[in-house]
């Protein structure tokens, strides 16, 4: 199904929890405010079985830290067990090492990990954390075969000058590397305004050294950038980009179950639980998501539709 501009509906991204074991300082937390309760593990694959009808085939479960619910590796399980093409988590990685085999188990191939810095200094004063923690869970989530990416959101002062030694660490470690661009959202404006950086000029070295450059076209026309045989480096430049939105092709869910048609937006909510909850039957489902996919349209509007 696509929406009024056109964007076909392949995704979508659900928020299990917006609970957290860390306090990030950069976190947007999903584009969600103090949520009142969560979805279940049995409400969440009704949902997903409803996506389906309207043509969604990627999963990706955040948070908050989705591993923080005890149910996550049945809800991995029942995910692929609905034949989605890709399902996913993203997670802060601490507390990895204790979920890694269950979540193996259940069939999980593919997670992203957070990892502002690899300075174990830095690494606390933005998270609250132990970096050992997420080291050890990717050692071992690695061991068990898992594809990861490594995500880190780039604020200037604080860690944009270890992208080299990012690059490095990843490529020791087997993972590919996702450089994010700081979003002006859930933040204090002036952390923002203190911190954020645009990318381009990374962009720029990035393709000066790469020994080869492809673009992903069902990923809002992101390039990948290709060190050697091993290492792929992705950039997320999302702010104040009229192409990245246009390339949207994800719907979203909040943890007390509300369609959200745009990361950068909360005006437009849909909610689904609470049918759900009232017994409302699949075919109604249907409506609610299609009518938040009405709703979509991009936050950063280019010239072309002023």
């Amino acid at each position: 199904m696509k929406d009024l501009f056109g964007r076909e509906i392949r995704g979508l991204r659900i928020s299990l929890t917006q609970r957290c074991n860390l306090n990030c300082v950069y976190c947007h937390h999903e584009g969600e405010s103090a949520a009142r309760s969560e979805m279940t593990a049995d409400e969440v694959i009704r949902i997903l079985g409803v996506a389906k009808t309207v043509g969604v085939r990627r999963v990706k479960y955040t948070g908050g830290e989705p591993l923080l619910r005890e149910d996550l590796a049945e809800i991995v399980r029942r995910t692929l067990e609905l034949e989605m093409d890709d399902v996913a988590i993203t997670t802060n990685g601490s507390l990895l090492a204790k979920q890694a085999q269950a979540l193996a188990g259940a069939g999980l191939k593919r997670m992203n990990i957070s990892l502002p810095s690899i300075n174990p200094c830095v690494y606390s004063s933005l998270t609250k954390g132990e970096i050992k923690d997420t080291f050890r869970g990717i050692a071992l989530a690695k061991s068990l075969g898992m594809e990861i990416k490594i995500n880190v959101v780039i604020m200037k002062g604080i860690n944009e000058s270890e992208v080299d030694e990012l690059i490095d660490y990843s490529k020791g470690v087997g993972c590919s590397l996702q450089l994010i661009e700081l979003e002006d959202l859930n933040l204090d404006r002036g952390f923002f305004n203190d911190h954020h950086i645009d990318l381009g000029s990374l962009e720029q070295r990035l393709a000066s050294k790469a020994d080869q450059i492809e673009e992903r076209l069902g990923m809002n026309g992101r390039r990948r950038y290709i060190f050697g045989d091993s290492l792929m480096v992705e950039v997320v430049r999302a702010t104040n980009n009229p192409h990245f939105c246009m390339g949207c092709t994800r719907l979203r869910i909040t943890s007390d179950g509300k369609l959200k048609p745009c990361l950068m937006r909360s005006d437009n909510l849909v909610d689904v639980l609470g049918p759900i909850r009232q017994g409302a039957p699949d075919s109604y489902l249907r409506l609610l998501f299609e009518k938040a996919i009405a709703r979509r349209s991009p936050y950063y509007v280019g010239p072309s539709l002023q």
